[in-house]
């Protein structure tokens, strides 16, 4: 038999915490002779209440904490010997450090006018000489073409 309305099944949680009246526990048991759906049903609540019984009691808690509550903020001391703020004060640390230690801007401007200074000399140089080469190049251009209109006057 399975159990055409809802309203028609006994409450089977109270059923197996033996809160009905004797009346309402044997209609139950008769129907629960029937009925293999809500056989099951009471099997599951059996097992739900045989696990929760094998739970130790422990008292209940007098306050509740929240997250929000000032029990949990850290005090001062743990927050500098944090590891995010002591990672902090090591990095402001060796900003200062660098800042301290590093060439004035005077230094850096002088070091980068040098160093212009000879390149453009390496490239006066290399244009002297590129020049030099085209005149070369230009005399023998010369020579060629006296050269060749000697050799076609004959």
């Amino acid at each position: 038999m399975s159990c055409v309305s809802p309203e028609s099944k006994p409450d089977w949680k109270a059923y197996v915490l033996r809160e009905l009246g004797q009346d309402a526990h044997r209609q139950a048991e008769a129907h629960l002779a029937t009925c293999s759906t809500c056989h099951e049903e009471v099997a599951t609540l059996r097992l739900t209440l045989d696990t929760l019984s094998t739970l130790r009691e422990e008292e209940m808690p007098r306050r509740i904490a929240f997250v929000s509550d000032k029990v949990f903020e850290p005090r001062w001391w743990q927050r500098v010997f944090s590891p995010t703020f002591a990672a902090g004060a090591l990095v402001a640390a060796a900003i200062l450090v660098h800042g301290s230690l590093r060439p004035g801007q005077a230094q850096v401007d002088a070091a980068v006018t040098k160093a212009v200074a000879q390149v453009e000399a390496r490239h006066a140089e290399d244009a002297q000489i590129i020049r030099a080469m085209a005149d070369m190049i230009e005399q023998r251009d010369k020579q060629v073409a006296n050269i060749y209109s000697a050799t076609l006057r004959r």
